[in-house]
């Protein structure tokens, strides 16, 4: 029973005790009700029963029973009886304790009989079911109190004061419909109105000849939704909040750690996995590379004038120093300056390669971090600063180290791991051959290490982005500018193709050396027998237009796929078995390939076309969305108007007209790792959680409404990989068709009432 300020006594619905209080001298006395020493009766007597015995006469007396603690929305019924000294026991009237009674309701039990008014001793027998439960006789001490009250006074006051629990009870179940954990019926459909959100008619089941999740009416007609199903549903539209990862956590999971069963909305409908809130973002690389058509020695002037007046050059040479005593600077920079030039010196920067200031301050923190462990892996910078050092060097963003040296970086690593920093996470050079663990942990946000073990460095996200001009940044137009993912381990294509290569060579395939030769001699698929219907089955797009497929594909990069000729023997095996393809296509799924073409060689065997961008016939089949996607930019330095620039996505843009004077190409590429691209989030189950179509609807609800505007869940790994449609237990894969068949708990007003939205 708890303490409020209204009841600040602790009396709650027991009237009559706090009236007996109130009377004088012996009326106090004689109406103030006597509890009876309720205990378990013998194990002779039937099961759960409790009783309490009157051993001494009574006049005028009356058996109450008390309830000692609030009911909620469950129905308490007292069965008792009298049990004279001598006969049967006599059974009484049943008492009924309605939902939401309060502590302290007093309710009559039994009247013994009197002679004269007086009754003889007896015993008092009780036995109590709770939610069409019946109570233990321990259950049932702890539930309820039986209570002597004795003479007129105290029946009178019994009487009269039975209607205080009652009201008590009628108030606390007007607050509960207003509530929503607790309203029942029709106060919970008032709830869902105000949401717009009425009660379902129908049910959600899978339809296996459109393989899709569909809706029939619930049986018998005109049955609708429950109130727990509805109290679901209405709690996702009732508790929305402005949508951050720690309240779609607290909301979808309840509070707990990770690893913890979840108590939150989806524990409502019977998931208790925490469903993850992934916000990893995808890589975007940026590239700026200069340009002036047509105007021989523009570039090297720019560049000369970049120099002395944004970069930072190492102190010790005699123009650097020249240059930076011209700047009009203030104090502070001048000292931030100053120390940046120590570290420069330190590094062993060649003179007349400065860098820029970002990239000056991240390896002056490198240095510093270098004197904190006691060891500097990289003996020094190679170079800095460079008119012919492309799109990495030639505004300064970009340095390079000398490779590590091995004992240095094992030193690093213990001394870290000492150090217990947060801010440091070291890595084994088993792991981690180039220390980019120390690298990004000053802020230099590229470290890539090239095949003769050096490592570019850069304070700018570039990654292994680099733009090449053909035939020259000052040819005249029209120019080719071409972006690539450069490799320290193969030189021949992109970094994501080369992990996909990788993955495939766990099932011993290597891309074929030449592709244009194998394209040159290749034939339709229609022509190897079987061929077509193995790939039909599995979904792969058949070359069979050579010709036109090969003067579509000269558009795409040779960087960016790779073939793979499968032999005559795995072929033989496909035509008969076309599930082997499975694991292949997993394998380069789940390295980052995003389509799949297949092509017939001359010798009859299967050539699979692996692609990390859209192929010709197979756009993203594999993924459904490009693994690299390039988007270009052009300005101009100094006039108005830039250099042109068409098309503005693709690996290769042309440079059709001039423009006036300098212009700067940037050049961004999203390269999809398995995180999210910008403005995107994903819900996340580990792998082998299923849902049910009931969850799996539930889920996507939340999803809608927590996504705020502007910004897109991704559900596709959810989709094709957590949903058993039809108890199984193994997920089904649903198709684009079925992703947004679910019924909307909000409906527009225009909907039949007591229908879900699907689309």
């Amino acid at each position: 029973m708890t303490t409020n300020v209204l009841d600040p006594n602790g009396v709650g619905a027991g009237a009559l005790a706090a009236a007996a209080a109130e009377l004088i001298g012996p009326l106090s006395d004689a109406a103030t009700p006597r509890p009876l020493t309720l205990q378990p009766s013998p194990a002779s007597s039937p099961k759960g029963q409790a009783q309490a015995v009157v051993d001494v006469s009574t006049r005028f007396p009356l058996i109450v029973v008390t309830l000692l603690t609030d009911l909620n929305g469950d129905t308490l019924t007292i069965t008792p009886a009298l049990q004279p000294a001598t006969g049967a026991p006599v059974p009484q009237p049943v008492v009924t304790f309605a939902p939401r009674s309060v502590a302290g309701t007093t309710l009559v039990a039994a009247v013994p009989p009197t002679t004269d008014g007086v009754a003889s001793p007896c015993t008092v027998l009780v036995q109590g079911v709770r939610a069409a439960a019946t109570l233990s006789a321990q259950d049932l001490i702890a539930t309820v109190r039986i209570q002597l009250v004795q003479g007129i006074l105290g029946r009178l006051l019994t009487v009269l004061l039975d209607e205080k629990g009652r009201l008590r009870r009628v108030a606390r179940d007007v607050r509960a419909t207003r509530a929503l954990a607790t309203a029942t019926g029709n106060a919970l459909d008032r709830i869902g109105d105000d949401l717009s959100c009425p009660r379902f008619a129908d049910e959600l089941f899978w339809d296996t000849t459109r393989l899709s999740p569909g809706t029939r009416p619930l049986q018998p007609p005109g049955t609708r939704e429950d109130d727990a199903s509805y109290r679901a549903r209405l709690r996702v539209l009732r508790g929305l909040r402005l949508p951050s990862t720690p309240w779609i956590d607290s909301a979808v999971n309840g509070p707990g750690a990770a690893g913890t069963p979840g108590t939150g909305l989806m524990a409502d409908v019977g998931l208790i996995t925490r469903v993850t809130v992934d916000e990893s973002v995808n890589p975007q690389l940026l590239a700026m590379r200069v340009i002036a058509p047509g105007s021989p020695g523009s570039l090297a002037a720019l560049f000369d004038a970049i120099r002395r007046v944004h970069l930072i050059w190492p102190a010790g040479s005699a123009t650097g120093d020249t240059v930076h005593g011209q700047r009009l600077l203030p104090p502070d920079v001048v000292a931030a300056t100053t120390k940046q030039r120590a570290a420069l010196a330190t590094w062993q920067l060649p003179d007349g390669q400065p860098v820029a200031p970002a990239l000056a301050a991240a390896l002056t923190r490198l240095n510093d971090r270098c004197v904190q462990l006691g060891a500097r892996p990289w003996p020094k910078l190679l170079g800095g600063q460079s008119d012919t050092g492309g799109s990495r060097f030639e505004l300064g963003l970009g340095a390079t180290l000398a490779a590590p040296v091995a004992a240095q970086l094992d030193a690093a690593v213990t001394a870290a791991t000492a150090l217990k920093d947060p801010t440091l996470v070291p890595q084994p050079r088993s792991v981690d051959p180039a220390g980019v663990w120390l690298l990004k942990a000053s802020g230099l946000r590229t470290a890539e290490q090239a095949a003769d073990g050096t490592v570019f460095v850069s304070a700018a996200l570039m990654g292994s982005l680099v733009v090449d001009v053909t035939p020259g940044p000052e040819a005249a137009v029209p120019l080719t500018l071409a972006a690539r993912l450069v490799s320290g381990t193969d030189p021949n294509h992109d970094v994501p193709m080369v992990a996909v290569i990788q993955a495939l060579a766990a099932s011993q395939l290597t891309p074929v050396a030449t592709p244009a030769t194998l394209l040159a001699t290749a034939q339709s698929t229609a022509a190897v027998t079987g061929l077509g219907a193995a790939l039909d089955s599995r979904g792969i797009p058949g070359v069979t237009a050579v010709a036109d497929f090969v003067r579509q594909l000269a558009s795409r990069s040779d960087r960016d796929y790779a073939i793979f000729d499968l032999g005559a023997t795995l072929t033989a095996a496909v035509i008969a078995t076309p599930t082997q393809l499975s694991p292949l296509l997993t394998a380069a799924a789940q390295a980052g390939a995003s389509s799949v073409v297949a092509i017939a060689t001359s010798a009859g065997t299967l050539a699979l076309m692996f692609g990390v961008a859209g192929l010709p016939l197979g756009g993203c089949n594999l993924a459904a969305q490009q693994t690299l996607i390039h988007r270009w930019q052009v300005r101009a330095l100094s006039t108005s108007t830039p250099a042109g620039l068409e098309p503005r996505r693709g690996v290769r843009v042309t440079v059709p007209f001039a423009g006036n004077g300098v212009s700067i190409v940037s050049c961004v590429v999203s390269q999809r790792t398995g995180a999210n691209d910008p403005y995107v989030w994903r819900p996340t189950l580990p792998d082998g959680v299923l849902l049910t179509l009931r969850q799996y609807e539930h889920l996507l609800n939340i999803v809608e409404l927590a996504t705020p505007v502007g910004v897109r869940a991704d559900t596709f790994a959810l989709r094709r990989q957590h949903v058993d449609v039809d108890g199984t237990g193994k997920a089904t894969p649903l198709r684009p068709s079925a992703a947004r068949s679910y019924r909307h708990y909000r409906l527009a007003r225009s909907a039949p009432a007591g229908q879900g939205e699907t689309t």
